[in-house]
């Protein structure tokens, strides 16, 4: 793990002696103790230790974090790459498995992967296809094409940027507000082989308490997988079965089962080397394509992993 971490750190930060800020004590003792540079919190908001140079920031309880002015204040002139396990889990052993998959992924032929993919996807005329066992979906395409993903390799210096990007395309045929995009559209068939579900930092109140329902309707459709689902003009029509009302109640009504996000991953791992019953971060762009519903922000969001299915590339 050591290795291929610090092989990432130096292609992202250009050194391999890149500090792990966590909130929680066990994760920056079990780093500390697989030779990792690891430190909490606490030193800096103390004033005892300068903030670093460059960090990779994993917090797992955001209850235990500083708040978002003192964290910008502190972490200003810092390069950072945020891995926000906090939005998926705060289990222990799920961030170190989040962690070491970290580790095996290669990232510069991640980003690598990631502008061939945005190079095909912009030099499409009208339409591209994602295939793969149990998945057939048509996507078709604005003519001005919104994608985020990370396609320099390098952070410069004092530069925030989170992990998803390095090993994702991912697009939104749904806004905020929930309204739809009636130029990026997808339709077809989705094999669902995981699903995740995650939480905004700034989700508060009521929608925010339903994270513990939403987490549960994540974790019995993992244990249905394989399962199928439809999609016409962005938005889910069946395939959820019972747990089609807790997904719209959790995410947010106003979505009536919209998609809010189409991504493929570029993580490249292979798909039997993940451990697709968790609910964690690194899954997510490791293998495969997903869809998501919801935003995070105002209702949960969720993920559908179909870890085979890939953008068809000539």
């Amino acid at each position: 793990m050591r290795d291929g971490l610090k092989d990432n750190m130096r292609a992202i930060f250009g050194a391999d002696d890149v500090v792990l800020l966590t909130d929680d004590a066990r994760l920056s003792h079990w780093l500390t103790e697989s030779g990792v540079r690891a430190a909490t919190f606490g030193g800096m908001l103390s004033g005892r230790d300068a903030p670093p140079p460059q960090a990779i920031v994993v917090p797992l309880d955001y209850g235990r974090l500083p708040s978002r002015r003192a964290l910008r204040d502190m972490l200003a002139e810092t390069s950072v790459l945020w891995m926000s396990l906090a939005s998926f889990s705060s289990d222990f052993e799920a961030a170190k498995y989040a962690i070491e998959k970290f580790s095996e992924i290669d990232i510069p032929r991640s980003v690598a992967m990631n502008r061939r993919v945005l190079t095909k996807l912009l030099l499409a005329r009208e339409e591209v296809t994602l295939s793969g066992p149990g998945t057939e979906l048509r996507l078709r395409l604005p003519d001005a094409l919104q994608l985020v993903s990370r396609t320099r390799l390098e952070l410069l210096p004092d530069e925030h940027s989170t992990v998803g990007n390095y090993f994702e395309v991912a697009m939104s045929p749904t806004d905020l507000a929930g309204n739809i995009d009636t130029d990026l559209s997808i339709s077809g068939t989705l094999r669902i082989d995981s699903v995740l579900v995650a939480k905004h930092r700034e989700l508060k109140g009521v929608r925010a308490d339903r994270f513990a329902a939403a987490a549960e309707i994540a974790e019995e459709m993992r244990k249905a997988c394989p399962l199928y689902v439809t999609i016409v003009d962005n938005r889910f029509v069946g395939g959820f079965g019972p747990w089609a009302e807790g997904i719209d109640a959790t995410s947010g009504p106003e979505y009536q089962g919209a998609v809010t996000e189409v991504a493929l991953g570029t993580g490249m791992l292979p798909p039997e080397s993940l451990d697709w019953n968790l609910n964690c971060l690194l899954n997510e762009g490791a293998a495969g394509i997903h869809l998501g519903v919801g935003n995070g922000l105002t209702g949960m969001h969720f993920d559908f992993i179909s870890t085979e299915a890939r953008l068809d590339i000539a």
